[in-house]
């Protein structure tokens, strides 16, 4: 090989160490935050003590909180061997996500609530809950259930939670009361869910029975259904009696209207009688009386003696 030759392969190797000895180029890393998400900004290198002491406290995450929408993540290069290209770029922070958006759950059928009342009658609630973080709660939220999402959350411990409160308040009470004061029992239970999870940075919006009580035993859900058939015809009959009975005094009411009428009617005519009758008895006096003044004491002019030949003579034998 001439030294030519030996010129040429020398570049070549060289090139090619060259080339394949770059290290990596720093690629940007950045995170989006959406509207419904608030973003935490860790540092992953640089810490004292005094501040490794605080790390992931409430106050500490909400310096940490971040209000951009894009996040880029810096770079450091950390070597990786001996060679000067043995290196690779790591972040010096981590951004930790939080979703705000609130998220429903219903437990109903074989995923509800199972109690038990007083009176060892089992039976299944159907429950649906809605929670929510707001914007100032997303640092305590992620203090208490760091790595866990609000739906995690909603499925192990909020329905842990009303499993508690509702064995507790439906093991207080036989089944008639748990059937009569199953609202109350709403009441109290969203009062100690919300109370309670406002603490942990969650809001609960709702809390309700979705699906009723379906019994362990069909034989009392048959039972149930049989008391409400009876209960319920037992108020038709008697809101059927009072409608007769409305019926009965309208009817009663218009027959005595009626017989008032009636008896009104005939008063009247009855006066209306005697006034006619008194107004002839009037009118025959005030004739006699204009007859009595009209008389002079003389016997009428124009009466027949009873010898005068002008009498027809009835009865004699002449």
């Amino acid at each position: 090989m001439n030294k030519f030759h030996f010129t040429i392969l020398f570049a070549v190797v060289i090139s090619a160490f060259i080339l394949t000895g770059c290290g990596p180029y720093p690629t940007e890393q950045a995170v989006e935050v959406k509207n419904n998400e608030t973003a935490f900004v860790v540092p992953l290198e640089g810490d004292t003590k005094a501040k490794q002491a605080q790390f992931m406290s409430i106050d500490y995450l909400e310096k940490a909180k971040v209000a951009t929408k894009r996040i880029v993540i810096p770079l450091r290069k950390r070597s990786t061997g001996r060679a000067w290209f043995d290196y690779e770029w790591i972040p010096l922070a981590r951004v930790i996500v939080v979703d705000r958006s609130p998220v429903t759950r219903e437990w109903l059928e074989k995923a509800g609530i199972k109690v038990e009342s007083l009176d060892s009658v089992g039976f299944t609630v159907g429950v649906n809950c809605t929670g929510m973080i707001r914007e100032e709660d997303a640092a305590k939220f992620l203090y208490y259930y760091p790595g866990n999402s609000l739906s995690d959350v909603m499925n192990k411990n909020v329905k842990g939670f009303i499993q508690n409160v509702l064995a507790r308040e439906f093991g207080s009470r036989n089944l008639s009361k748990c059937q009569l004061e199953k609202k109350d029992i709403v009441l109290d239970l969203s009062k100690e869910l919300t109370s309670h999870f406002a603490q942990y940075g969650i809001t609960i919006s709702s809390v309700g029975i979705a699906d009723g009580m379906s019994y362990d035993n069909a034989e009392v859900q048959k039972t149930i259904d049989a008391v409400f058939v009876n209960e319920t015809r037992v108020k038709q009959a008697e809101q059927e009696r009072e409608a007769q009975k409305i019926i009965n005094e309208k009817d009663l009411s218009i027959a005595q209207n009626e017989r008032l009428k009636a008896e009104e009617f005939a008063k009247a005519a009855e006066a209306q009688t005697k006034m006619v009758e008194l107004k002839i008895r009037q009118m025959e006096a005030e004739a006699k009386l204009e007859s009595a003044k009209r008389w002079d004491g003389k016997a009428p002019g124009g009466v027949v003696p009873s010898n005068s030949p002008f009498l027809f003579q009835f009865g004699s034998g002449k």
